[in-house]
Protein backbone atom coordinates (compact mmCIF):
# COMPACT_ATOMS: atom_id res chain seq x y z
CA UNK A 1 0.00 0.00 0.00
CA UNK A 2 1.13 3.60 -0.84
CA UNK A 3 2.17 5.96 1.23
CA UNK A 4 1.60 9.52 0.75
CA UNK A 5 5.12 9.98 -0.07
CA UNK A 6 4.59 7.90 -3.09
CA UNK A 7 2.17 10.11 -4.50
CA UNK A 8 3.04 13.09 -6.64
CA UNK A 9 0.02 15.40 -7.54
CA UNK A 10 2.23 18.44 -8.02
CA UNK A 11 0.23 20.97 -10.58
CA UNK A 12 -3.10 19.21 -8.73
CA UNK A 13 -5.16 21.57 -6.43
CA UNK A 14 -7.54 20.03 -3.41
CA UNK A 15 -9.97 21.81 -2.04
CA UNK A 16 -10.76 20.59 1.79
CA UNK A 17 -14.31 21.73 2.90
CA UNK A 18 -13.79 21.35 6.71
CA UNK A 19 -15.26 23.52 9.91
CA UNK A 20 -13.65 21.02 12.19
CA UNK A 21 -9.50 21.90 13.25
CA UNK A 22 -8.74 18.42 13.74
CA UNK A 23 -10.16 17.31 10.76
CA UNK A 24 -8.06 20.22 8.86
CA UNK A 25 -4.97 19.82 10.75
CA UNK A 26 -5.31 15.59 9.39
CA UNK A 27 -6.03 16.22 6.04
CA UNK A 28 -3.04 18.71 5.74
CA UNK A 29 -0.96 16.31 7.79
CA UNK A 30 -2.27 13.30 5.06
CA UNK A 31 -2.26 15.41 1.63
CA UNK A 32 0.40 17.76 2.17
CA UNK A 33 3.88 15.14 0.89
CA UNK A 34 1.89 14.73 -2.08
CA UNK A 35 3.00 17.80 -2.91
CA UNK A 36 -0.89 18.81 -4.56
CA UNK A 37 -2.27 22.98 -3.44
CA UNK A 38 -4.32 22.50 -0.64
CA UNK A 39 -7.03 24.81 -0.46
CA UNK A 40 -9.04 25.11 2.78
CA UNK A 41 -12.80 26.22 2.94
CA UNK A 42 -14.54 25.97 6.16
CA UNK A 43 -18.18 27.18 5.10
CA UNK A 44 -20.23 26.33 1.89
CA UNK A 45 -20.11 29.75 1.41
CA UNK A 46 -16.71 29.47 0.92
CA UNK A 47 -16.27 26.30 -0.79
CA UNK A 48 -18.50 27.67 -3.58
CA UNK A 49 -16.90 31.37 -3.76
CA UNK A 50 -12.89 29.36 -4.10
CA UNK A 51 -14.85 27.02 -6.95
CA UNK A 52 -16.39 30.36 -8.97
CA UNK A 53 -13.15 32.20 -8.45
CA UNK A 54 -10.40 29.40 -8.44
CA UNK A 55 -11.14 26.90 -12.09
CA UNK A 56 -7.69 25.17 -11.24
CA UNK A 57 -9.58 22.86 -8.42
CA UNK A 58 -9.42 19.42 -9.42
CA UNK A 59 -11.23 17.77 -6.51
CA UNK A 60 -13.15 18.88 -3.65
CA UNK A 61 -13.20 16.92 -0.19
CA UNK A 62 -16.57 17.77 1.11
CA UNK A 63 -17.99 17.43 4.90
CA UNK A 64 -21.32 17.07 4.58
CA UNK A 65 -22.32 18.52 8.05
CA UNK A 66 -21.32 22.20 7.79
CA UNK A 67 -22.01 25.39 9.73
CA UNK A 68 -23.80 27.26 7.69
CA UNK A 69 -25.23 25.19 4.54
CA UNK A 70 -25.06 21.64 4.15
CA UNK A 71 -22.34 19.81 2.22
CA UNK A 72 -25.15 18.31 0.53
CA UNK A 73 -26.85 21.36 -0.56
CA UNK A 74 -23.07 23.35 -1.76
CA UNK A 75 -22.37 20.01 -3.77
CA UNK A 76 -25.56 20.77 -5.82
CA UNK A 77 -24.52 24.15 -6.23
CA UNK A 78 -20.78 23.96 -7.04
CA UNK A 79 -22.18 21.22 -9.74
CA UNK A 80 -24.11 23.94 -11.11
CA UNK A 81 -21.52 25.98 -11.97
CA UNK A 82 -18.54 23.14 -12.71
CA UNK A 83 -20.42 19.89 -13.41
CA UNK A 84 -17.12 18.09 -14.02
CA UNK A 85 -15.12 18.86 -10.85
CA UNK A 86 -15.07 15.84 -8.55
CA UNK A 87 -16.57 16.04 -5.31
CA UNK A 88 -16.16 13.72 -2.61
CA UNK A 89 -18.07 13.24 0.58
CA UNK A 90 -16.91 12.54 4.20
CA UNK A 91 -19.06 12.92 7.35
CA UNK A 92 -18.23 11.98 10.77
CA UNK A 93 -21.68 11.13 11.08
CA UNK A 94 -22.83 8.73 8.16
CA UNK A 95 -26.73 7.37 7.66
CA UNK A 96 -27.11 5.27 4.51
CA UNK A 97 -29.39 8.42 3.90
CA UNK A 98 -26.64 10.70 3.76
CA UNK A 99 -24.67 8.39 1.05
CA UNK A 100 -27.54 8.47 -1.32
CA UNK A 101 -28.24 12.10 -0.84
CA UNK A 102 -24.38 12.68 -1.42
CA UNK A 103 -23.95 10.99 -4.66
CA UNK A 104 -27.64 11.92 -6.07
CA UNK A 105 -26.37 15.42 -5.09
CA UNK A 106 -23.49 14.79 -8.07
CA UNK A 107 -20.52 13.42 -5.21
CA UNK A 108 -18.05 10.48 -6.73
CA UNK A 109 -17.16 8.99 -3.25
CA UNK A 110 -17.96 9.01 0.00
CA UNK A 111 -16.24 8.13 2.97
CA UNK A 112 -17.18 8.18 6.69
CA UNK A 113 -14.73 9.51 9.66
CA UNK A 114 -12.75 8.45 10.84
CA UNK A 115 -10.36 8.62 7.50
CA UNK A 116 -8.17 6.11 7.05
CA UNK A 117 -5.37 8.34 5.12
CA UNK A 118 -4.64 4.95 2.45
CA UNK A 119 -7.79 4.74 1.34
CA UNK A 120 -8.21 8.32 1.00
CA UNK A 121 -4.86 8.83 -0.86
CA UNK A 122 -6.13 5.81 -2.98
CA UNK A 123 -8.99 7.08 -3.77
CA UNK A 124 -8.23 10.46 -4.72
CA UNK A 125 -5.35 8.87 -6.89
CA UNK A 126 -7.80 6.66 -8.58
CA UNK A 127 -9.48 10.42 -10.19
CA UNK A 128 -6.05 11.88 -10.49
CA UNK A 129 -4.93 8.73 -12.48
CA UNK A 130 -7.99 6.97 -14.41
CA UNK A 131 -5.79 4.15 -15.18
CA UNK A 132 -5.64 3.29 -11.51
CA UNK A 133 -9.27 3.39 -11.21
CA UNK A 134 -9.76 -0.08 -13.08
CA UNK A 135 -7.49 -1.97 -10.32
CA UNK A 136 -8.94 -0.04 -7.66
CA UNK A 137 -10.27 -1.99 -4.55
CA UNK A 138 -12.04 -0.43 -1.30
CA UNK A 139 -15.17 -0.36 0.80
CA UNK A 140 -14.92 3.32 0.08
CA UNK A 141 -18.31 4.11 -2.90
CA UNK A 142 -16.99 5.03 -6.63
CA UNK A 143 -18.70 5.88 -9.11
Amino acid sequence: MNSSNTYNWNGKTILIVEDDPSSIMLMDIILSPTDATLLFAGTGADALRYVKDNSSIDLVLMDIRLPDISGIEITKQIKAVRPNITIIAQTACAFVDDMERSLNAGCAGFFTKPIVASELLETINCFFEPEVKKSFRTKTILL
